[in-house]
């Protein structure tokens, strides 16, 4: 079965709040640091990104070594089916090495509000909706999607995470997905490493009331 994340009603809630609400860890995926062309620009170094969902959303929060409101961000969304297109709606040069996407978020946060885009691909890449990211006095940026219409707990969801300037022929400065350059300079392309890989878990909710079933089942049969 083919699974798409076209992302058609993507509601972003961004808060970081509701993420400590819902008792959500996730899973961090770090980063090299230090492994960009020009190393000054602290801001555009990945650090970590940290995955979780709960029973309705995907938390996906970014951390760099430093922090610009300049910084732009692009998050590059697959199934388990690499179904999509083998580029993305923003067209900054970029390979994607093989693989393919479905959904796209492109961000900024120069913006208060109204400062990420979602894209969706099904023959055509579809500008969605535009929403807001959600900031932490840290710098971590954190995106919010829905994800109930397309993938299911235990489904795998297949991504990566850029950084880029505000150009808009520039690359991505730096990769989730590499642990070695991306590009050698802002004249030239960038190129993804292998997709990272998150697989949707029950919500912490969900997991008590299975718990407490298996209880009250134990009892029963005793």
């Amino acid at each position: 079965m083919h699974i798409r994340i076209s992302l058609a009603s993507l509601v972003a809630s961004l808060s970081l709040a509701s993420m400590a609400t819902a008792g959500i860890t996730g899973m961090t995926f770090t980063d090299s640091t230090n492994d960009l062309f020009d190393n000054g620009f602290t801001n555009l170094d990945i650090s970590s990104v940290t995955v979780s969902n709960d029973a309705t959303n995907v938390y996906i929060s970014v951390s760099t070594v430093g922090f610009s409101n300049w910084t732009k961000y692009g998050i590059f969304l697959n199934a388990d089916d690499n179904m999509g297109s083998s580029s993305h709606p923003w067209n900054r040069p970029h390979d994607l090495a093989g693989q393919n996407i479905s959904g796209f978020i492109g961000s900024w946060v120069d913006s208060a509000t109204d400062n990420a885009q979602f894209w969706s691909y099904d023959s055509a890449w579809t500008h969605l909706l535009t929403n807001s990211n959600s900031v932490s006095a840290g710098g971590v940026v954190t995106f919010t999607f829905n994800y109930t219409p397309y993938l299911s707990v235990g489904d795998v969801l297949r991504f990566d995470v850029g950084t880029s300037g505000g150009g808009g022929s520039d690359p991505w400065v730096d990769l989730l997905s590499r642990s070695t350059q991306s590009t050698s300079g802002w004249g030239s392309a960038s190129t993804a490493g292998t997709f990272l890989s998150y697989t949707l878990v029950p919500s912490p909710g969900a997991v008590a009331l299975i718990g407490l079933t298996a209880l009250i089942s134990r009892r029963r049969r005793a």
